[in-house]
Protein backbone atom coordinates (compact mmCIF):
# COMPACT_ATOMS: atom_id res chain seq x y z
CA UNK A 1 0.00 0.00 0.00
CA UNK A 2 1.31 3.57 -0.78
CA UNK A 3 -0.54 6.88 1.14
CA UNK A 4 0.41 10.03 -0.69
CA UNK A 5 -0.60 13.13 1.44
CA UNK A 6 -2.46 15.34 -0.95
CA UNK A 7 -2.75 18.31 1.23
CA UNK A 8 -2.68 18.55 4.86
CA UNK A 9 -3.63 21.80 5.75
CA UNK A 10 -7.16 23.40 7.22
CA UNK A 11 -9.89 25.25 5.95
CA UNK A 12 -7.95 27.97 5.22
CA UNK A 13 -5.04 26.22 3.69
CA UNK A 14 -1.56 27.42 5.09
CA UNK A 15 -0.63 30.53 4.70
CA UNK A 16 -3.84 32.26 5.56
CA UNK A 17 -3.53 34.19 2.36
CA UNK A 18 -0.90 36.99 0.83
CA UNK A 19 1.32 38.06 3.53
CA UNK A 20 -0.67 36.60 5.91
CA UNK A 21 1.35 33.86 7.41
CA UNK A 22 0.26 33.26 10.63
CA UNK A 23 3.54 31.34 12.45
CA UNK A 24 5.44 29.85 9.55
CA UNK A 25 8.11 30.37 7.91
CA UNK A 26 6.91 30.79 4.17
CA UNK A 27 10.65 29.99 2.85
CA UNK A 28 9.90 26.35 4.00
CA UNK A 29 7.77 24.86 1.21
CA UNK A 30 6.30 21.90 3.59
CA UNK A 31 4.58 24.59 5.25
CA UNK A 32 2.26 25.89 1.99
CA UNK A 33 -0.10 23.15 2.98
CA UNK A 34 -3.57 22.79 0.38
CA UNK A 35 -6.80 21.88 2.04
CA UNK A 36 -6.67 18.18 3.48
CA UNK A 37 -6.84 14.81 1.29
CA UNK A 38 -5.39 11.71 0.98
CA UNK A 39 -4.59 9.30 -1.93
CA UNK A 40 -4.07 5.32 -1.07
CA UNK A 41 -2.64 3.04 -3.43
CA UNK A 42 -3.85 -0.59 -3.10
CA UNK A 43 -4.62 -4.14 -5.08
CA UNK A 44 -4.29 -1.93 -7.64
CA UNK A 45 -7.13 0.47 -7.25
CA UNK A 46 -6.76 4.41 -6.30
CA UNK A 47 -8.57 5.31 -3.31
CA UNK A 48 -9.28 8.90 -2.47
CA UNK A 49 -10.09 10.02 0.38
CA UNK A 50 -12.44 13.48 0.39
CA UNK A 51 -12.16 16.17 -2.12
CA UNK A 52 -10.49 19.28 -0.82
CA UNK A 53 -11.08 22.47 -3.26
CA UNK A 54 -7.60 21.96 -4.52
CA UNK A 55 -8.37 18.82 -6.11
CA UNK A 56 -7.42 19.46 -9.09
CA UNK A 57 -3.68 20.48 -8.74
CA UNK A 58 -3.19 18.31 -5.89
CA UNK A 59 -3.67 15.20 -8.36
CA UNK A 60 -2.22 17.15 -11.29
CA UNK A 61 0.81 17.15 -8.78
CA UNK A 62 0.43 13.25 -7.80
CA UNK A 63 0.17 12.71 -12.07
CA UNK A 64 -2.98 10.97 -10.90
CA UNK A 65 -5.43 10.50 -13.83
CA UNK A 66 -7.85 7.61 -12.62
CA UNK A 67 -9.95 7.49 -9.20
CA UNK A 68 -11.55 4.11 -8.38
CA UNK A 69 -13.38 4.95 -5.59
CA UNK A 70 -14.05 8.15 -3.21
CA UNK A 71 -14.40 7.78 0.57
CA UNK A 72 -15.85 10.82 2.34
CA UNK A 73 -15.28 12.08 5.62
CA UNK A 74 -18.22 14.78 6.63
CA UNK A 75 -20.08 17.35 4.76
CA UNK A 76 -17.95 20.28 5.52
CA UNK A 77 -17.02 22.57 2.41
CA UNK A 78 -12.98 22.03 2.55
CA UNK A 79 -13.45 18.11 2.40
CA UNK A 80 -16.06 17.98 -0.20
CA UNK A 81 -16.10 21.29 -2.65
CA UNK A 82 -13.77 19.33 -5.54
CA UNK A 83 -16.51 16.90 -6.01
CA UNK A 84 -16.49 18.73 -9.43
CA UNK A 85 -12.87 17.76 -10.47
CA UNK A 86 -13.72 14.01 -10.41
CA UNK A 87 -15.39 15.13 -14.04
CA UNK A 88 -12.44 15.23 -15.74
CA UNK A 89 -10.98 11.74 -14.22
CA UNK A 90 -14.32 10.52 -14.83
CA UNK A 91 -14.46 11.45 -18.90
CA UNK A 92 -10.09 10.06 -19.11
CA UNK A 93 -11.13 6.85 -17.88
CA UNK A 94 -14.88 6.54 -19.31
CA UNK A 95 -16.15 5.88 -16.03
CA UNK A 96 -18.71 6.31 -13.08
CA UNK A 97 -16.96 7.10 -10.19
CA UNK A 98 -18.34 5.29 -6.70
CA UNK A 99 -18.33 7.90 -3.88
CA UNK A 100 -19.03 6.69 -0.53
CA UNK A 101 -20.98 8.81 1.24
CA UNK A 102 -22.01 7.69 5.33
CA UNK A 103 -25.94 8.06 5.87
CA UNK A 104 -25.74 11.04 7.91
CA UNK A 105 -24.29 13.31 5.00
CA UNK A 106 -25.82 11.62 1.77
CA UNK A 107 -28.71 14.16 1.44
CA UNK A 108 -26.53 17.04 1.82
CA UNK A 109 -24.12 16.38 -0.76
CA UNK A 110 -26.37 14.78 -3.31
CA UNK A 111 -28.46 18.01 -2.88
CA UNK A 112 -25.80 20.10 -3.55
CA UNK A 113 -24.06 18.38 -6.25
CA UNK A 114 -27.13 17.19 -8.02
CA UNK A 115 -26.32 17.35 -11.33
CA UNK A 116 -23.10 15.03 -10.58
CA UNK A 117 -24.86 12.60 -9.23
CA UNK A 118 -28.15 12.53 -11.51
CA UNK A 119 -27.16 14.52 -14.16
CA UNK A 120 -28.91 17.76 -15.60
CA UNK A 121 -30.17 18.68 -19.22
CA UNK A 122 -26.72 18.27 -21.53
CA UNK A 123 -24.51 16.98 -18.62
CA UNK A 124 -24.74 13.30 -17.92
CA UNK A 125 -23.83 11.72 -13.68
CA UNK A 126 -20.35 10.95 -13.33
CA UNK A 127 -20.61 9.42 -9.83
CA UNK A 128 -22.52 7.32 -7.98
CA UNK A 129 -23.23 6.87 -4.49
CA UNK A 130 -22.54 3.65 -2.32
CA UNK A 131 -23.60 3.36 1.10
CA UNK A 132 -20.57 2.90 3.81
CA UNK A 133 -21.17 0.25 7.10
CA UNK A 134 -19.18 -0.73 10.00
CA UNK A 135 -17.06 -2.83 7.33
CA UNK A 136 -17.40 -2.64 3.60
CA UNK A 137 -15.06 -3.81 0.72
CA UNK A 138 -14.07 -1.49 -2.04
CA UNK A 139 -12.59 -4.71 -4.56
CA UNK A 140 -10.44 -6.72 -2.17
CA UNK A 141 -10.13 -3.69 0.05
CA UNK A 142 -11.42 -4.15 3.08
CA UNK A 143 -12.21 -0.41 4.46
CA UNK A 144 -13.80 -0.21 8.58
CA UNK A 145 -15.26 3.21 9.78
CA UNK A 146 -16.62 4.04 12.57
CA UNK A 147 -17.54 7.93 13.21
CA UNK A 148 -15.80 10.66 15.97
CA UNK A 149 -16.99 13.83 17.39
CA UNK A 150 -16.12 16.97 15.53
CA UNK A 151 -18.18 19.54 18.07
CA UNK A 152 -21.35 20.09 16.60
CA UNK A 153 -21.18 16.81 14.40
CA UNK A 154 -19.67 13.64 13.54
CA UNK A 155 -17.08 12.60 10.81
CA UNK A 156 -15.86 9.12 9.88
CA UNK A 157 -12.46 7.64 10.38
CA UNK A 158 -11.46 5.55 8.10
CA UNK A 159 -9.19 2.17 8.77
CA UNK A 160 -7.60 -0.08 5.72
CA UNK A 161 -5.52 -2.71 7.06
CA UNK A 162 -3.04 -0.81 9.39
CA UNK A 163 -3.41 2.59 7.98
CA UNK A 164 -6.11 5.09 9.16
CA UNK A 165 -7.38 8.45 9.17
CA UNK A 166 -8.93 10.81 11.26
CA UNK A 167 -9.18 13.88 10.13
CA UNK A 168 -10.99 16.89 12.17
CA UNK A 169 -11.20 15.07 15.54
CA UNK A 170 -12.07 16.50 18.81
CA UNK A 171 -12.96 13.36 20.90
CA UNK A 172 -13.67 9.50 20.08
CA UNK A 173 -17.16 7.99 21.45
CA UNK A 174 -16.80 4.94 23.81
CA UNK A 175 -14.29 2.45 23.06
CA UNK A 176 -13.79 3.39 19.55
CA UNK A 177 -10.90 4.12 19.64
CA UNK A 178 -9.49 0.99 20.53
CA UNK A 179 -10.54 0.05 16.75
CA UNK A 180 -7.51 1.78 15.86
CA UNK A 181 -4.78 -0.56 17.76
CA UNK A 182 -2.16 -2.33 15.80
CA UNK A 183 -1.57 0.64 12.97
CA UNK A 184 1.62 1.19 11.08
CA UNK A 185 0.29 4.56 10.08
CA UNK A 186 -1.95 6.85 11.60
CA UNK A 187 -2.87 10.28 9.96
CA UNK A 188 -4.80 12.45 13.00
CA UNK A 189 -5.84 15.98 12.30
CA UNK A 190 -4.02 18.68 14.43
CA UNK A 191 -5.29 22.22 13.81
CA UNK A 192 -3.41 24.45 16.09
CA UNK A 193 -1.87 23.81 19.52
CA UNK A 194 -4.50 24.79 22.07
CA UNK A 195 -8.12 22.84 22.01
CA UNK A 196 -10.54 24.36 19.79
CA UNK A 197 -14.40 23.57 20.36
CA UNK A 198 -14.35 20.97 17.13
CA UNK A 199 -10.85 20.16 17.17
CA UNK A 200 -8.76 18.69 20.13
CA UNK A 201 -5.17 20.39 20.92
CA UNK A 202 -1.92 18.98 20.64
CA UNK A 203 -1.74 17.49 24.23
CA UNK A 204 -5.20 15.36 24.02
CA UNK A 205 -3.99 14.24 20.17
CA UNK A 206 -0.61 12.97 22.48
CA UNK A 207 -2.08 11.31 24.64
CA UNK A 208 -4.08 9.60 22.11
CA UNK A 209 -0.40 8.90 20.61
CA UNK A 210 1.44 7.28 23.67
CA UNK A 211 -2.42 5.25 24.08
CA UNK A 212 -2.39 3.79 20.64
CA UNK A 213 1.09 3.61 20.03
CA UNK A 214 1.37 3.66 16.35
CA UNK A 215 4.37 2.80 14.20
CA UNK A 216 4.26 6.18 12.94
CA UNK A 217 1.72 9.42 13.12
CA UNK A 218 1.31 12.40 10.77
CA UNK A 219 -0.64 15.71 11.55
CA UNK A 220 -2.99 16.74 9.16
CA UNK A 221 -5.26 20.00 8.81
CA UNK A 222 -2.84 22.17 10.38
CA UNK A 223 -3.34 26.04 9.86
CA UNK A 224 -0.55 28.57 9.51
CA UNK A 225 -0.23 28.65 14.08
CA UNK A 226 1.99 25.51 13.23
CA UNK A 227 5.69 25.85 11.92
CA UNK A 228 6.95 22.71 10.16
CA UNK A 229 10.06 22.81 12.25
CA UNK A 230 8.86 24.44 15.37
CA UNK A 231 6.42 21.60 15.85
CA UNK A 232 8.38 18.93 14.47
CA UNK A 233 10.87 19.88 17.35
CA UNK A 234 7.66 19.18 20.00
CA UNK A 235 7.25 15.75 18.36
CA UNK A 236 8.22 12.04 20.11
CA UNK A 237 10.21 9.98 17.95
CA UNK A 238 7.79 8.13 15.04
CA UNK A 239 5.49 11.39 15.25
CA UNK A 240 5.66 14.19 12.73
CA UNK A 241 3.74 16.86 10.58
CA UNK A 242 2.93 15.82 7.38
CA UNK A 243 3.78 17.95 4.06
CA UNK A 244 1.63 17.70 0.88
CA UNK A 245 3.58 15.79 -1.68
CA UNK A 246 4.44 13.63 0.98
CA UNK A 247 4.67 9.80 0.28
CA UNK A 248 4.87 6.50 2.65
CA UNK A 249 4.97 3.02 1.93
CA UNK A 250 3.33 0.58 4.01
Amino acid sequence: MKVRILGCGGSFGSPLAWNKNGNIDVNNPKNHRTRSSVLININDQNLLIDTSPDLRAQLYNARCTKIDAVLFTHEHSDHIVGLPDMRAISLINHSIIPAYLPEDIREIVTRNFKYIFDGEKDYSPFMTVKKTYDQFNIGNTKIITFKHNHGSIDVNTYRINNFAYSTDIKNFYENDIDKLKNLDLWIVGLLRYDPHPSHAGFDQINEYIKYLKPKKTLFTHMTALLDYEELLSKCSENIEPAYDGMTIDL
